[in-house]
């Protein structure tokens, strides 16, 4: 293993040496000066017809920024800015000499297509945070929050704010308020603001703003230009409180002789959500007996893994500023960005306990555990500290039993509360962060439930960055640790999980230590490269987790025991050229270890995406990745050495501004020897028949073949393993999603979602591992003859007599599947105020199964047809008192 690990070293190195300190210029900052309003403020109503518009000179001279950046725009944007004691007024004209061509479309706030135009204002003026107000000629809006230097964005901070715009013959106009209790800035006398503005074009794909920002700048929020002449202005705090109510009924198939299942429940709630400037700089964000019945649901997966499946977060409270709280095993926002020390679906998760029970009682498990209350402090101090605070209580869930009429109830999640804070503090003019997160989870257990869950689980981790040569380069270390505590069957079952399966007889470098009460683990990396200035761009990273490491309590990993290296090599070409107006090409190499020494996969892969002159797009790669050592693959078994593969993939996306548009991309596996095979395409049709409706169709399909597909673990009457079971799957998945939305204003929209999927799998060949580790691949495993291996069609199992004499050796079951579902939101959104809204929803579900494998969809399509429903009605009512 040593060395290995030099050769990862040796890399690191030499990208050191590339990383050669030399230092770019800045661009010269332009400078606005702000008026204070003198004596009315403006009617906002986008006419720019007030008093105050009339006066002085408009701001002007904008850059484009792309696609040809650094030239003179195609058309003239122009704007003013005023302010009192209170608000933040701009007015903005969008001169354009082919006014017919502004493309106008109502959509859902925060998703802005159209013409549009946006002001960023760093009122922290720490040249990292920046709020941007954005909206588009058809009065949606659109706002977040940059952070990090624009590394990072908060798309779902909605402040309270108001806008207009207005058609005019010679373009359009926009007209914002901003109150600012919706700014976060110091309490001196006279105030310096970053500001920008910018503007896009759809129908050219232009973009262009007042202060200049080079496409090859690293990072964003620094580049922006200055606001002075703001004089007299006070922190402001923002009080705002949102009581909710919630009516819902539901339908569903009764079942028989079932109390819980008598085909309808009703239910009402309330709640109450608020938002509290505790001080300029800081606010509170409270829920109390939180409901989330307007989010969309999750998609239906299968999942033949040990892991479990990540889903996004999607509940709102969760989703606001979580990237104050967010910490990253792994640097980078790449494919492995959902490994993290908090992961906020934690809280209020799928009770993990599910309860014994007989044939002739029935059960109610409660689908999430209810979340009593939450609450989260974010904010920034005026010296460039971060600081985020979440606490959030959840309730004892308890399932209900029935035994011939009698009740009982059973604890299947205890009472939880969960803990996260973290720190980030800028230094040396925000080129040096550093950044540290501490993370708790305690759980009030009892004899019925300690065995099963960790009594107390901390995590923590700190993270430094540094940049320098104006941002050009980049060096970073992070540093993490996991401590859990419980009983030792509890962390029994911690040793033996799918993340680290320390009862594998090979691990010679981890034991499973069945008296153990608690179980500490560390992880961590290094990188360093190039993010900024130039066409080349590249990074190097080195990174470990112990196998003791256990995140997942309140974060997200699917396993540890891992030492990764990866160099990323990036070209970027922005300026268009010959056919192309941009060209991006990716070189990307990996290795990996594991704590034992064993090199357990490498590869590598090119990758590219090509935007042509006509908006048309294409990108693709080839992945080659080698031979694989699994810890996992047996399920607490010996390592099982896999075959490498090749892997190519392609997009092709069609010009996006256009009213009809099509993305259509496939990808292709094979497995070294023919032990596995993947083949998927993938399609989405957009269509928008008016400027207010869209409407998505997008299939999806895929089938497979994989020769080593985990089966089952057979063992003795001693429970030790004596065959793991593996066999041939083939397997098939097809789903076709159906959005529309339909926005009638920017406060008022329809949407609409539905998706039927159906996946199937058959499993034949069935083998047993002899020697995992084998350098033949054939004889890694012995084939069950046909003699050897007989169905038992009434019990549905498989039945092995390898010696053929007669007598069954061992069972297992049939693991064939043909799962359908079906899952349909409609979603009216009415925000009839300012952060007040009115929301209807009716979300159905269907779901079947059987254990065959399917050879006809249409007899699929019927099967889930004739499925009864499950319906949810839903009407949430929420005011806002600001």
């Amino acid at each position: 293993m040593a060395g290995n690990i030099k050769k990862a070293l040796w890399i690191m190195f030499f990208l050191s040496l590339c990383t050669i300190l030399s230092y770019g210029i800045d661009e010269p900052k332009r400078l606005y000066k702000a008026n204070p309003i003198n004596p009315t403020p403006p009617i906002i109503d986008g006419i720019l017809d007030d008093k105050i518009w009339q006066k002085g000179e408009w701001e002007g001279n904008f850059t484009q920024h792309e696609p040809y950046n650094g030239v003179q725009p195609t058309q003239p944007t122009e704007f003013k800015i005023y302010y009192d004691k209170d608000f933040l007024y701009a007015a903005f004209r969008m001169l354009d000499n082919n006014p017919e061509a502004i493309v106008s479309r109502v959509t859902q706030r925060d998703a802005v297509e159209g013409d549009w135009v946006a002001i960023g204002i760093d009122s922290y003026f720490d040249k990292r945070t920046a709020f941007i107000y954005c909206v588009s000629v058809s009065g949606v809006k659109n706002d977040l929050v940059m952070m990090e230097n624009g590394d990072k964005e908060d798309n779902n901070w909605n402040p309270i704010w108001w806008v207009k715009t207005a058609r005019t013959p010679d373009g359009w106009t926009a007209e914002m308020k901003i109150p600012l209790n919706q700014l976060r800035f110091a309490n001196t006398g006279d105030l310096t603001w970053g500001l920008q503005v910018a503007r896009y074009i759809h129908r050219n794909q232009e973009q262009s703003m007042w202060q200049h920002v080079p496409k090859d700048a690293p990072g964003f929020v620094h580049m922006f230009g200055e606001m002075n002449g703001l004089h007299g202005l006070t922190p402001k705090r923002q009080i705002e409180v949102a009581p909710y109510f919630v009516a819902k009924t539901e339908s569903f198939k009764k079942e028989i002789g079932n109390p819980f299942v008598t085909g309808k429940r009703n239910d009402l709630n309330a709640g109450v959500d608020a938002k509290i400037g505790l001080t300029n700089n800081f606010t509170l964000d409270l829920t109390v007996n939180p409901d989330f019945g307007q989010v969309e649901s999750d998609p239906s997966q299968i999942n033949l893994s040990a892991f479990e499946t990540y889903f996004e977060e999607k509940r709102p409270f969760f989703i606001e500023g979580n990237n104050m709280l967010s910490f990253g095993l792994m640097f980078g926002d790449g494919d492995l960005a959902s490994q993290n020390l908090f992961y906020s679906r934690r809280i209020g998760r799928s009770p993990q306990i599910y309860p014994d029970i007989d044939d002739d009682e029935y059960l109610k498990m409660p689908s999430n555990t209810a979340i009593l209350g939450a609450a989260k402090i974010t904010g920034r101090t005026n010296n460039g500290m971060s600081i985020g605070v979440l606490e959030s209580l959840t309730a004892n869930s308890f399932a209900r039993i029935d035994s011939i009429g009698n009740r009982s109830v059973q604890i299947v999640e205890p009472l939880t509360n969960y803990t996260v804070g973290s720190l980030r503090q800028e230094l040396n003019k925000g080129n040096t962060i550093v950044s540290g997160i501490f993370t708790s989870t305690n759980r009030q257990l009892t004899t019925e439930t300690e065995d099963y869950l960790h009594r107390n689980a901390f995590t923590g981790g700190l993270d430094l960055q540094h940049m320098w040569a104006n941002k050009k380069y980049l060096w970073g270390a992070k540093f993490y640790f996991s401590h859990v505590n419980g009983t030792e069957e509890a962390i029994v079952q911690t040793q033996r999980s799918s993340a680290r399966y320390f009862q594998r007889p090979d691990a010679n470098y981890v034991s499973l230590d069945s008296s153990r009460n608690s179980l500490t683990g560390t992880g961590g990396g290094i990188q360093i490269g190039k993010i900024g200035e130039g066409h080349l761009r590249y990074m190097g990273m080195l990174s470990w987790k112990s196998p003791q490491l256990e995140i997942n309590d309140i974060g997200y990993t699917e396993s540890v025991d891992d030492i990764f290296q990866v160099v990323w090599v990036g070209l970027r070409y922005w300026e268009p050229k010959f056919i192309f107006r941009n060209i991006n090409l990716n070189f990307n190499q990996w290795t990996g270890w594991n704590f034992g020494g064993q090199s357990t996969y490498k590869g590598g892969n090119i990758n590219f995406y090509l935007q042509f002159t006509n908006y048309w797009g294409f990108g693709g790669g080839i992945n080659r990745s080698g031979e694989n050592l699994s810890s996992h693959a047996l399920r607490g078994g010996p390592m099982l050495r896999t075959p490498g593969s090749w892997n190519a993939w392609f997009n092709l996306s069609s010009d996006q501004r256009k009213k009809v548009t099509v993305d259509f991309g496939g990808n292709t596996q094979y497995g070294d020897v023919n032990y596995s095979k993947y083949q998927g395409f993938y399609a989405t049709l957009s269509y928008k028949p008016t400027n207010s409706l869209t409407i998505r169709l997008s299939p999806n399909y895929s089938e497979s073949r994989n020769d080593l597909q985990y089966v089952t673990n057979v063992e003795d009457n001693n429970g030790n393993v004596i065959r793991y079971m593996r066999g041939t799957i083939n397997q098939q998945t097809l789903s076709l999603s159906l959005r529309l939305e339909y926005s009638i204003n920017p406060n008022l929209s329809v949407q609409y979602y539905g998706r039927p999927f159906f996946a199937s799998g058959k499993y034949h060949d069935f083998k047993y591992i002899i020697d995992p580790d084998a350098n033949n691949y054939s004889k890694r495993f012995y084939q069950l003859l046909p003699s050897q291996i007989n169905y038992d069609a009434n019990n549905e199992t498989y039945l092995v007599d390898e010696n053929t004499d007669g007598t069954t050796d061992y069972s297992f079951d049939n693991r064939n599947f043909n799962f359908m579902d079906f899952q349909s939101n409609l979603i009216v959104r009415w925000e009839y105020r300012p952060g007040s809204t009115v929301f209807f929803v009716w979300t159905m579900s269907k779901q079947t199964s059987e254990s065959v494998y399917s050879t006809s969809l249409n007899n699929d399509m019927d099967n889930l047809y004739d499925t009864h429903p499950h319906n949810i009605f839903l009407v949430k009512f929420s005011y806002r008192f600001n």
